[in-house]
């Protein structure tokens, strides 16, 4: 009797490491479409990083897709794609899929409400971007216009129809660089928001998610340099 469970417990094991080998030995599954927010310039450019961190962990093929505002937490419900670039964790009671957050965050942003002068900065006409959910929150409580993107928001700036604007620092720094705005803002005010953006994929991805974060907190080690002994 002792000798047949003995015997059962050992086979047990070898099917269980047998299960284990086999599993390792998958290849990572790859996701197909991931979404991003098109309305911004420096969205496509990080889309463009995004995909050269998937490509050197073996997922060459992973299709970016720029979708406006809400409409990737939709594609991502419906399947339709598979993962969300970045996003601040605030979205999270909106998905109604399993996911996984990519543990590294892929930027971290400070958004403030920007506006022409100090006197101004307490009232006058301002608008925010449709989509963005921390401009959204603070833009329907205080009365803002709504914009399909960051281009047509700083257009409404720049042409008078809105004396300030919600946006993360560097959305205004890239604006001026790219001559969508003639000048910095004069006011900037207090930080609205200050946290970090972060990757999203489907669960059955969680892999591919490790992997990505890897390649993410090597990037921050390389960016800042050898550390200090």
């Amino acid at each position: 009797m002792l000798l047949s469970r003995v015997w059962s417990l050992v086979v047990l094991v070898a099917a269980l490491q047998a299960a284990a080998c086999v599993a390792m030995a998958q290849p990572m599954r790859c996701p197909q479409r991931i979404a991003f927010v098109d309305n911004d310039p420096a969205t496509r450019r990080q889309a463009d990083e995004m995909k050269a961190i998937y490509a050197r962990i073996g997922c060459p093929g992973v299709a970016f897709v720029g979708l406006p505002g809400r409409r990737g937490v939709v594609a991502f419900n419906s399947g339709e794609v598979q993962g969300e670039l970045m996003r601040l964790p605030g979205v999270e009671p909106e998905y109604t899929r399993a996911f996984v957050r990519v543990r590294s965050p892929v930027v971290h942003v400070v958004g403030r409400l920007w506006a022409r002068d100090e006197a101004q900065a307490a009232s006058g006409a301002f608008g925010f971007v449709l989509g963005v959910i921390w401009q959204e929150q603070y833009g329907h409580a205080h009365g803002g216009t709504g914009y399909h993107g960051q281009t047509e928001l700083m257009r409404a700036y720049a042409t008078g129809l809105i004396d300030r604007f919600l946006a993360e620092d560097p959305a205004v720094a890239a604006a001026v660089k790219d001559g969508r705005l003639p000048a910095r803002p004069a006011h900037a005010g207090p930080p609205l928001v200050s946290t970090s953006l972060h990757h999203y994929l489907g669960v059955e991805y969680a892999a591919a998610a490790a992997a990505v974060a890897t390649e993410l907190e090597r990037q921050g080690l390389d960016a800042a340099g050898p550390a200090i002994q």
